[in-house]
């Protein structure tokens, strides 16, 4: 029983890592290359790309919120397999798209993402032990970093042969892999939840996780959306540079969690600390970034806290939920970060326009620090054996 069950696991590591590597590395080209996009053939303002962005984060949000953490285990997979297939149709079309028409694109894409998401979540954290639910997990973020490295190399290396809006056909390919994979993807069986909605947003393990996320997430969705604008127009770098500079963010992102993956921390709170003050110091070294290499500089210590807060937040998620009730939480864990991402773009766009990319960069150092206060109050109201020493 024991070797079927060992066999079953290696088969569910085998689907979770490919068809996450592939999503992944789909949905950031589709982030990362949108802006320069929009800008070269659109000329699309900052404050444009920031309102466009806003859009993606409001529908990914709605998804998530009104219609994945609503609907039965069932119909979630159906819409799970459907989503995979929007994006690739969108990443095959959009290339042809105009000015107009680009908003419906990001409409499809943004929607899939609600879907796809959370659901690829509580598929990994889909197991009772907690050691191996978070090793899961573990290898999980792991295939979302390994996404990250590779992705933006093979679109650098694309972009040194071909025009940019051509970017996009390099991943229909790979689009087309997680489409095929999205059957076999586990899914829990449908349980009644219990809880309202109200236990999960004053549960202090889900504050924990959302201050932690919100620490980086801030942060890191203008260094997506306006990181490359700034490293082409004031430090004159090219598009195929840029590009691997984001494969240096999420090397050193990949790193991380090798090492917190095989750390396995017991006590979370005194590793999320430290990953406030990565961030902290990252965006610090921006600020300061006079040249390709300091700004490199910054990019690496940014990469830490990318690595570390994510699979932080989600094991304080793991902890702190029966597993019946998990994809709630994991959906309205989405959920919130893409409510912060919908005011944070526009709003940078207009004051990266008034300020400058660097300026705004040091100017959510305080509202980190502002968190970290918030989150070390939710830390102090938790059970400390229930949820397994996130102290």
């Amino acid at each position: 029983m024991s070797k079927i069950k060992n066999v079953y696991l290696f088969y569910s590591i085998i689907i979770l890592i490919s068809f996450t590597f592939a999503v992944r590395a789909s949905n950031n080209a589709f982030m990362t290359t949108l802006p320069l996009f929009v800008k070269e053939y659109f000329n699309f303002s900052q404050v444009d790309i920031g309102i466009l962005a806003g859009f993606s984060s409001l529908i990914t949000f709605l998804t998530s919120l009104l219609i994945n953490s609503k609907i039965n285990s069932s119909a979630r997979r159906r819409l799970f397999i459907f989503a995979n297939l929007l994006i690739s149709i969108s990443f095959l079309l959009i290339i042809f798209s105009t000015t107009a028409s680009i908003w419906f694109y990001v409409l499809f894409i943004s929607f899939a993402a609600g879907i796809i998401m959370p659901n690829m979540l509580t598929s990994a954290g889909d197991y009772k032990d907690r050691k191996t639910r978070e090793r899961m997990l573990g290898i999980y973020t792991l295939a979302l970093s390994a996404s990250l490295i590779v992705g933006p190399t093979i679109e650098a290396l694309a972009l040194e042969h071909f025009p940019l809006k051509y970017a996009f056909l390099v991943f229909v390919p790979i689009s087309l892999m997680a489409l095929i994979l999205s059957p076999f993807m586990k899914f829990p069986e449908s349980k009644t939840e219990e809880s309202k909605d109200i236990k999960v947003l004053s549960n202090p393990g889900f504050k924990v996780a959302v201050y932690s996320i919100l620490t980086y997430n801030a942060p890191f969705s203008m260094i997506v959306f306006f990181s490359g604008i700034f490293a082409e127009q004031t430090l004159k770098l090219p598009y195929d540079t840029i590009m691997l500079l984001f494969s240096l963010l999420f090397a050193v992102s990949f790193i991380s969690r090798v090492l917190l993956s095989y750390i396995v921390p017991s006590r979370l709170w005194r590793y999320i600390k430290f990953s406030m003050l990565m961030t902290i110091l990252g965006l610090s070294i921006i600020f300061i970034s006079r040249n390709a290499a300091v700004y490199a500089i910054g990019i690496i210590f940014l990469g830490v806290p990318h690595g570390l807060t994510y699979p932080l937040s989600i094991s304080s998620i793991g902890r702190s939920f029966d597993i019946n009730k998990r994809n709630k939480a994991n959906s309205y864990f989405f959920a919130v970060i893409m409510l912060i991402n919908i005011g944070v773009p526009a709003l940078a766009g207009g004051l990266i326009q008034a300020i400058g990319f660097r300026n705004v960069m040091v100017l959510i150092v305080p509202v980190i620090i502002v968190l970290f206060f918030l989150a070390r109050s939710q830390v102090k109201k938790i059970n400390f054996n229930r949820l397994h020493q996130i102290k």
